[in-house]
This record gives C-alpha cells, sequence and structure tokens, in this order.
C-alpha cells in the first residue's frame, strides 16, 4: 500500500506524483510534442460519501481519496493511497481510517498534517474481500479458507470468526485466473489450486457483504446462506428463509434491521425486507445491477454494469428522480453532492436544477492500465482505466470518444477503431467500431465461447473447455485443457487455433506486439514437440539436461500461429512463476517480481542481461528497448548489444509508453496525463557519435 497525505497547500502546487522535495530535474531531449491530455480521463470506479454527520465529503478512486469539508466546501487534504479497501471517516468526521491490501491500518486526524497512526492487522493469510464499517471501529475479514473473521479496531480484538457457507464439497479444486487485466504482457487462462489463497490482497469483490449505517450489524451473502451478525453482541442473528433465497444479488442495509435488494435473477422486484422477520415491506419499480443507500436512507443510488454513472431512486416515491451526468453521487438531507466527469463536486438542493456550491479536486495519479492502444503513426492513444476509457488525439490531447471501459482497443487504419467491452452478467465480452470522426459506434460481433485477450493485431480467445461436453474440467494430470484460438479483431473470423489437453503450457499475450508466447514445463512432451519447431532451440534442448524448474518459451507469429523460434531458460521456478513474457525480433523478455527483467536470445537461448524496471517495450525495426529503472527515469537500450543508449528523466512517473512502427519515436504517457513524443533515432545517433 502506498499512502502519502497531502494538506490542501500543498496539494495545490504539485502536479505530479513525486513529493515536491523528491521530484527530480528535468532531462529529456528530443522532445518532437509535449501535450496535456485536455481533459484527463477520469476513473468512474469512483465513488463519492457524505461524512456521517455531514459536516465533510470524501470521494475514492483506485488512485486515492479527496477529503472535503462541507462549510466552507474546500479540499482538505488529500491521500495518494492506492491498492486500499475504501475508506472510512469516523462520526464526528475528524479522523479517517484506510486499510490496505496488505492489512495495514493507517488513522489520520483531519486536518491536522501528514503524521500518522499505522498499526498492522493479524491476519497474516490476508483478505479475499473486506469491507471497513460506517465509524471505521469494525473491519470484516473474508479469509482464503472462507472463514469470515470480524476485528473491532478500537479494542484491537477479533468479535467474531465462522466459515461462511461458498461450497458443498470438501476438497475444492479452485481455478486461479492469472490474467491481471492489465496494457503489458501477461499470462492468460487458469491454474489449479486447492484454496483461494493467492488470490488473497487482490482487492477483488468476492461476495456481496454490507454495514449497516450505524456500523452495528453486518450482512454477508454467500452461496447457499448469508450471515447476519449483532457487532455490539459479536453473535450472529437467525435469517429467514425468505431473505436467503434472495441474497443472489445485490443488497444494501438500509437499517440495522432492514435490506434493500436489488431484483433477482428469477424476475422478483427490488424490495424492502424485513431482517426479523423475511416479510417485504415494500417493493420498487427500479431496475439495476448494483445499488446502495444513500447518505439519507430515503434514496437509493443505482448503478448499471457497462455504464457510467448514479442513478438516484426516490424510495418514498417509488420514483427514479433527474440526477445530473455524474460519476458519482451522494444525498444527506435535502442536498444531493454530485462528481462529474472533470472533477467537480457539485451542490444542488433536492428538487432544484442549478448548483449552489462547487469545489475543482486536482487531477492525481493514474493507478493501473487495463488497456491501451497507439498507431503506428503515434497520432492516436486509447487507454482503459477499470471504470472509464477514452481515445484522444495525441496532437492536441483532445478526447475523441469517452466511455465504458473496454480490455482492448485495435486501430485499423484511419476509419475507425475497434473495442473490446467487457463480460457482464447481461453481456458476453463483444466488440464495437468506433468511427473516431463522428465519435459513433456500432456493434461489430460477440465472443463465442471463451475469455478474450489482446496480442499484438489479434484477439486471443482462451476455451477452457473439453472437446466433448464443453465443460470446464481438469484432467488426471492436473492440467486445465484449453482451446486457443486467434481472431481478427474487426470481423471475428479465426486465423487459427491450437488445442491442448495435456501438459498444457501457459499462455502469454503481449497487446502491442505481434508475437504470443506458449511457455512449457522444459520435461513435457509438449516442451520437446514445441523445440522440435525450431531447428536452434532443438540443438540446444535435445543436449541439455532439464529439471522440473526450467521452462520452454515458444514463440509464436500472433497473427498466423507459426512457431517462429524459441529458448530453453533454466531459471525461474517453471512456466507460472513469470510475471509476463514476449518477444521481439530475435530476443525474448521475460518479467518476474513485478520489477525484475531478463533478456534472452533466441539464437541461443542464453542470457543476454537482466534489468530491474517496469513496463518495458521494445522495437525490432529500430532494435530498441525502453522501461522505466525508477520514478520518471526512462532508460532507452540497443535490442542487439543490450548497451544503454541514454536516458530521460521526466518530474513525473510514468504510465505507458510505445514506440512508433518505425521505432524512430517513442510516445510517453506520465501519471497525471501528459503525452509526449520523443526522438530516440537521435539517441542512437549521439551515442554512436560519442563511440571512439
Amino acid at each position: 500500500m502506498v499512502v502519502a497525505f497531502l494538506l490542501q497547500p500543498q496539494l495545490l502546487s504539485v502536479a505530479t506524483a513525486l513529493p515536491q522535495q523528491s521530484r527530480p530535474q528535468e532531462d529529456l531531449r528530443g522532445i518532437l510534442l509535449r501535450q496535456p491530455l485536455k481533459p484527463p480521463l477520469r476513473d468512474a470506479s469512483v465513488t463519492l460519501r457524505y461524512g456521517p454527520d455531514g459536516h465533510s465529503l470524501m470521494v475514492q478512486n483506485p488512485s486515492g481519496l479527496y477529503m472535503l469539508s462541507r462549510e466552507p466546501l474546500r479540499l482538505r487534504l488529500h491521500s495518494l493511497a492506492e491498492e486500499v479497501y475504501p475508506a472510512r471517516s469516523s462520526f464526528d468526521s475528524n479522523e479517517i481510517t484506510i486499510v490496505g491490501h496488505g492489512l495495514t491500518v493507517d488513522r489520520e486526524k483531519v486536518p491536522s498534517g501528514p503524521g500518522f497512526e499505522r498499526t498492522l492487522l493479524p491476519f497474516h493469510d490476508g483478505c479475499l474481500d473486506a469491507q471497513l464499517s460506517p465509524g471505521a471501529d469494525f473491519f470484516a475479514c473474508l479469509m482464503p479458507d472462507l472463514k469470515l473473521v470480524v476485528y473491532q479496531l478500537s479494542a484491537n480484538r477479533v468479535i467474531f470468526t465462522d466459515s461462511v457457507p461458498v461450497t458443498n464439497s470438501p476438497y475444492p479444486i479452485v481455478h486461479i485466473p492469472m490474467d491481471p487485466e492489465i496494457a503489458f504482457p501477461s499470462p492468460i487462462g487458469f491454474r489449479l489450486a486447492n484454496t483461494w489463497s493467492s488470490m488473497a490482497g487482490k482487492g477483488v469483490k468476492f461476495l456481496p457483504m454490507d454495514f449497516s449505517p450505524d456500523g452495528k450489524t453486518l450482512l454477508l451473502s454467500g452461496r447457499s446462506e448469508g450471515i447476519h451478525l449483532d457487532l455490539t453482541t459479536g453473535r450472529k442473528i437467525p435469517l429467514p428463509g425468505s431473505i436467503h433465497k434472495r441474497l443472489t444479488g445485490s443488497f444494501c442495509l438500509q437499517t440495522d434491521d432492514r435490506v434493500l435488494i436489488a431484483p433477482g435473477e428469477k424476475g422478483e422486484p427490488a424490495a424492502l425486507m424485513s431482517l426479523k422477520s423475511g416479510e417485504v415491506l415494500a417493493t420498487f419499480s427500479f431496475k439495476a445491477d448494483t445499488v446502495r443507500t444513500a447518505s439519507n436512507p430515503r434514496y437509493a443510488l443505482l448503478t448499471d454494469t457497462g455504464k457510467i454513472g448514479v442513478r438516484v431512486f426516490d424510495l418514498e416515491q417509488n420514483r427514479e428522480l433527474d440526477a445530473p451526468e455524474n460519476l458519482s453521487v451522494d444525498i444527506f438531507g435535502h442536498e444531493m453532492a454530485v462528481l462529474n466527469d472533470r472533477g467537480t463536486v457539485f451542490l444542488y438542493r433536492m428538487g432544484e436544477t442549478l448548483p449552489f456550491l462547487s469545489a475543482d479536486l486536482p487531477i492525481d495519479g493514474l493507478y493501473t492500465l487495463r488497456a491501451a492502444a497507439v498507431t503506428p503513426a503515434l497520432d492516436r492513444f486509447a487507454f482503459s482505466l477499470e471504470g472509464s476509457a477514452a481515445l484522444f488525439q495525441v496532437a492536441s490531447g483532445a478526447p475523441i470518444y469517452s466511455g465504458p471501459p473496454f480490455s482492448a482497443a485495435f486501430f485499423s487504419g484511419p476509419p475507425s477503431a475497434f473495442l473490446l467491452r467487457r463480460e457482464d452478467p447481461k453481456n458476453p465480452q463483444h466488440v464495437i467500431q468506433l468511427d473516431p470522426g463522428s465519435g459513433k459506434i456500432a456493434e461489430a460481433w460477440n465472443a463465442r465461447k471463451g475469455h478474450l485477450h489482446p496480442s499484438g493485431s489479434v484477439l486471443i480467445e482462451y476455451d477452457p473447455s473439453t472437446i466433448v461436453g464443453r465443460r470446464f474440467v481438469i484432467n488426471g494430470e492436473n492440467d486445465v485443457p484449453y482451446i486457443l484460438r486467434a481472431l481478427d479483431p474487426a470481423s471475428g473470423k479465426e486465423l487459427w487455433k491450437r488445442e491442448f489437453t495435456d501438459s498444457s503450457p501457459v499462455s502469454f499475450a503481449d497487446p502491442q506486439d505481434d508475437c504470443f508466447i506458449l511457455a512449457w514445463d522444459a520435461k513435457s512432451l509438449g516442451a520437446e514437440l514445441a523445440a522440435k519447431h525450431s531447428p536452434a532451440a532443438w540443438e540446444i534442448f535435445k543436449h541439455t539436461k532439464v529439471s522440473n524448474l526450467d521452462t520452454y518459451f515458444e514463440v509464436l507469429d500472433a497473427r498466423s500461429g507459426k512457431d517462429v523460434g524459441g529458448a530453453l531458460v533454466q531459471q525461474g521456478s517453471g512456466p507460472y512463476s513469470f510475471d509476463g513474457a514476449f518477444s521481439v525480433g530475435d530476443v525474448l523478455f521475460l518479467m518476474k517480481d513485478g520489477k525484475r527483467i531478463s533478456v534472452f536470445s533466441l539464437k541461443d537461448s542464453k542470457l543476454l542481461s537482466r534489468f530491474v524496471g517496469v513496463i518495458p517495450a521494445a522495437n525490432a525495426s529500430s532494435n530498441l528497448f525502453a522501461f522505466e529503472e525508477g520514478p520518471g527515469l526512462l532508460v532507452i537500450h540497443d535490442l542487439r548489444t543490450m548497451a544503454k543508449l541514454g536516458q530521460h528523466i521526466f518530474q513525473d512517473s510514468l504510465a505507458y509508453f510505445h514506440f512508433s512502427g518505425d521505432g524512430n519515436r517513442l510516445f510517453v504517457l506520465t501519471k497525471h496525463q501528459v503525452a509526449y513524443i520523443l526522438d530516440v533515432a537521435a539517441m542512437r545517433s549521439a551515442s554512436s557519435s560519442a563511440s571512439p
């Protein structure tokens, strides 16, 4: 977890992800373009809440949180906090509590300053899912062994623990997704485990749970039954059977004895139900994928998968209200707070159409790009965050399109772009066609069976099924059989197919380049057969004694599926130990532990060099590769000799970079959404002229 607290006077003068005192002196050469994105893309995965007493407002997104005073409406505190659970204010709004995915607890008096108290929760195995109560006195943790633990922070003690009924099998086989959904080379598909431990601390939403507004009741939905907990006594309260049957989707506690449940899968209407009797107290006309109550429990806040913004529903009048376009909304008393996509918080009186107060929030750093693509000419750039996405004209920094998040983007020349939309409960993954000139979109095609991932200029469909029965199963060797299909992004046409039934490899997709990697256990028959496709690799493979820790990397052309090389790597702990793999030219890049980069030759499988850095990118035409060695420090190396050609120092950390088609220019996007185009051919020339 990264937590840094900034007071308002500092915050207004800080424009980078690095604190004022640690920002390096900028040193950039060959700048062809420096253009801020106007406006920058705000992540729609954001929550706006009033403080419990209505005297403050909190805005939280994946990069951090803001706290504003209500009278006057101004920023009091900004916390750059990544990988944290939703923060909570104390009931008097004078303290804020943040729990990280690593289970560190930070408490901060507002607005006393950057000093804070840090403690560590005693959950050594981490949490699959977790939540802080209103007032921040209780922390509910669903552990990897599927036990619910509730910890009282003020007393430093566990007040409740019990198993959550999720599965009927005492020996479950768990399919762990390997795809981290990022814009960089990464594994795709699933791996097998007998526990959920590898998913702990990831911040996923595993099971629905909610605290009552007073922080005294917790309701959690298991797959077969729910848990209703009185936090004042630490005891479970029996739930009526009618409640069990309805807790299959989204719900929220309106009070400590009433639950508001979104429309059910079987056509049941949205309903307010008594936790004591199970009686339906009221039904409502709204439909939504998720529901939560506003700070004023008269109002329900509704969201729909694949759509940006919050709808407001009046539970007393049983009707939806007209709300301004927004990223998030909350209501306290007769006042509505609205956050828009420009980062402005507006205050409205209920029933009025014009705001009476507003305050602007500064942009904070990008967290993780879920998808990104750049044209070969570096004139257009598309990227997706957790909750929103946009396509920009690089020269002007102006948006061409903005909308819901996507998993991949492809540019098919000037006329159009194709975006892969995420799967949701109502729709499979599907591809839309975007006309950049008009911003209009049209449905192109739907995914058929598996999970789609970008790899260069194609989509790879990973289908974890057997040929007979279309079931997701494992074989006697605990491998996951699967089928790979390469699909054309524009039409969905199948370009090639591979089936794996035994000794399945780990697949690595690279959204930036047209090579696809299969990583085989080097002692498997599949590795031997793959090595025979490459004469150079086979000569090395057949004369080398391999172990269970070795990996054979088979490099395929993503467009044709043909083998273009391979390397036997006798480092690491097998195919599953690598974070990412990609190939450019005659070299193979491997990533481990989030920051270690190893480069191997496809000619002789020899290790060429090792580096410490992140988000590497390379280009075969210019034989250059680049990575961020430290915050804002971009280094450029020769792809043939591994020699360092030079470096660029930015005053901001970097979010993404990509070479032009000819490799002579480099597109760079900083964390605070300033786009650069650098002349990197000039760097090679300068390095050559400086050589003796």
